[in-house]
């Protein structure tokens, strides 16, 4: 019997970790899918006392930065983060099995210079995707959130908000007060009582309200705040050793594919795109081929042709 590799978790050191979707497919359609993810992120980190430096959320991957402090720490809140979403996400979309491929990968950064590595590197992936010039303009980053609470919207004047958006902002606490991770029927219903101006400000808020990061820890690898959003913007980290297979291609086209996706109400509660009839999903993989940059590849991976759809 084959034995498992152990995972080092050296004393003092971080761990970069590294998740991707069971066949590679986009799993992260909407803002609902992110806010789900890191609300159970942010439970999670408290529930099992997790140092977390930073989180990124790409279309089918995921890369963490935390500071546990030994292996079983490190393997039981990944697993409660894993278990929780894919019965979310399942539940949510009519689907079984696993989400995400098994293990998952992780390495220790023990000096100053590879944890800043890793840290940018974590950071810059959607830069590296041509998704948005400077990391902070990525929400999915959340590096715009620790230092501003509402960096894509208005800051809302709660007392002056329509009743729609000040009960949502009140749901919501009582969800984050509770100890509970937010659940895809209630922000469908809360996103769909609201305008765009609106739905903008409530995510700001979720993210806000449920934000764990440990900022200064992060500010102090750098000697700040700014020094570490410099060194961010001027460069890339490299990072070889969690797992994580390189594909240079951009997720530009992944982008414009939500785009029509959700013009057509397929990205709607429930998630229709990934129960289309055999012969609509031919038909929409043809029209995605035509009308956005998509490879091929790219499309097979946004529809999850690789299970025979």
């Amino acid at each position: 019997m084959k034995s498992k590799k152990r995972r080092a978790v050296p004393a003092r050191s971080l761990q970069h970790i590294y998740k991707i979707s069971d066949d590679s497919g986009v799993i992260f359609y909407r803002s609902e899918d992110h806010l789900v993810y890191f609300s159970i992120q942010s439970v999670m980190a408290r529930r099992h006392n997790m140092r977390v430096y930073c989180s990124c959320h790409m279309y089918n991957h995921i890369h963490n930065l935390s500071a546990p402090v030994d292996p079983v720490q490190l393997i039981d809140h990944e697993h409660d983060i894993n278990s929780v979403f894919v019965q979310a996400y399942n539940k949510e979309t009519g689907r079984s099995g696993p989400l995400f491929q098994r293990p998952f990968g992780s390495a220790p950064k023990q000096s100053e210079k590879d944890q800043r590595s890793a840290l940018i590197y974590i950071f810059n992936n959607p830069v590296e995707k041509k998704l948005c010039h400077r990391s902070i303009e990525d929400r999915w980053t959340f590096l715009a959130y620790y230092e501003n609470d509402y960096p894509f919207s208005e800051r809302p004047v709660l007392s002056q908000a329509r009743w729609a958006y000040r009960n949502a902002v009140k749901l919501i606490e009582n969800e984050y007060n509770a100890g509970r991770w937010l659940k895809y029927p209630m922000l469908h219903y809360l996103f769909s009582q609201l305008n765009t101006r609106e739905k903008e400000q409530l995510t700001d808020f979720i993210v806000q309200r449920y934000f764990f990061f440990d900022r200064q820890s992060c500010y102090s690898l750098f000697g700040g705040y700014e020094q570490m959003l410099n060194a961010i913007d001027i460069t890339k980290g490299k990072e070889f050793d969690v797992g994580e297979v390189y594909d240079q291609q951009s997720d530009i086209a992944i982008r414009e594919m939500c785009l029509l996706a959700g013009r057509y109400g397929l990205l709607k509660a429930g998630l229709p795109l990934l129960n289309l009839p055999e012969s609509r999903c031919a038909s929409f993989a043809e029209y995605l081929r035509t009308h956005t940059s998509a490879t091929n590849r790219q499309i097979s991976r946004f529809l999850h042709l690789q299970h025979g759809k």
